[in-house]
């Protein structure tokens, strides 16, 4: 039902995090980025298969780590910004943005969430949401996608924005 082993598969926002850790300092941020664009490395915490564009997850929890305030959230956002520019220019036409593990790492650090931690909360949030595939798929023997649309009954109040 869920593949949350490697790096990029439940261990990232424990990466996007280390990155945040070895960048270090605001002055470090450029040159740090691109020697490892240069590298041909990823950059933990930006892109994603699907998004194109930004990943409205990495936007509500960007609001989640605003609201706890900061030096990690300060530097987490100016790092956001540099590494979204540098990535603009060093890889055209890519559109690459922040994703959800990037901020993911950052709420659930002010949260006090052992890093070690990370995915297995990650996979405990999930644990409702595979029961139900696990139950449709059970009911109707057809293969579930990862792009499947919610039909069950309307939910008995208004889901917050």
């Amino acid at each position: 039902m869920g593949a949350l082993s490697g790096p990029l598969h439940g261990g990232a926002p424990s990466r996007a995090l280390d990155t945040l850790d070895a960048i270090g300092t605001p002055d470090r941020i450029d040159a740090w980025v691109r020697d490892r664009v240069l590298a041909g490395d990823r950059i933990m915490g930006f892109g994603h298969p699907v998004y194109r564009t930004e990943d409205p997850r990495s936007r509500m929890l960007s609001g989640i780590a605003r609201s706890f305030g900061g030096e990690l959230v300060d530097f987490a956002h100016e790092v956001e910004r540099r590494v979204i520019e540098i990535l603009a220019e060093l890889k055209p036409g890519r559109d690459l943005h922040t994703n959800v593990e990037f901020y993911a790492g950052v709420v659930m650090e002010l949260c006090g969430v052992p890093r070690s931690m990370f995915t297995p909360t990650f996979a405990a949030a999930r644990t409702v949401g595979w029961c139900a595939n696990i139950l449709e798929q059970a009911a109707d023997s057809k293969i579930i996608r990862p792009a499947a649309r919610y039909v069950g009954d309307t939910p008995p109040q208004p889901v917050p924005a």
